[in-house]
């Protein structure tokens, strides 16, 4: 019994551990950026309504968006699986996910001027001052964009070289 207690209190005592640390701490979880945010910038009620709507209709935008190249990707992924296909229909097909994608982060440019525009001076300079993410904005995709132009099956030639792993989906 005494060794059963012995076995069991170390698990338990993990478990609780590892929900615990599960848990959001500060800045984590979704919409708490955006809420301190509007408090550090100190909103006024006409602003936030402004923001908020322009949120709504980005984000109904972006679904319609990322959709498409979600269909662009399943349209690749089937020309892929037909196994006959030829460079002309496979870059054209990539190019058509590229300029997708453009459309999104042009988008969400946008959508980040609009809220921009909507700020006064002492707001504007609180926003400029926000941590960038790393990553993120159009110059990190378009360095993304630019390493999966040169993930092309079989060589592709003048495109480079075949990049390992499973660039394609698909793992070729």
């Amino acid at each position: 019994m005494k060794s059963l207690k012995k076995l069991l209190l170390p698990i338990v005592l993990l478990v609780f551990t590892v929900g615990i640390l599960a848990q959001p701490g500060p800045g984590m979880g979704m919409g708490k950026g955006k809420a301190m945010m509007s408090e550090k910038l100190n909103l006024t009620a006409d602003q936030q309504k402004k923001i908020e709507d322009l949120r709504t209709n980005h984000q109904k935008k972006m679904i319609d968006l990322r959709a498409d190249v979600a269909k662009l990707h399943i349209e690749k992924k089937e020309l892929l699986n037909k196994g006959n296909y030829d460079r002309k229909s496979f870059l054209a097909l990539e190019e058509k996910i590229m300029k997708q994608n453009d459309i999104i982060e042009m988008s969400r440019n946008n959508h980040q001027m609009d809220v921009y525009e909507v700020l006064d001076a002492a707001q504007k300079e609180i926003w400029n001052k926000r941590p960038m993410r790393a990553g993120k904005g159009f110059h990190g995709k378009r360095i993304e964009r630019n390493k999966r132009i040169h993930d092309c099956p079989n060589g592709c030639g003048e495109m480079g070289q075949k990049r390992r792993g499973n660039g394609f989906h698909g793992g070729m």
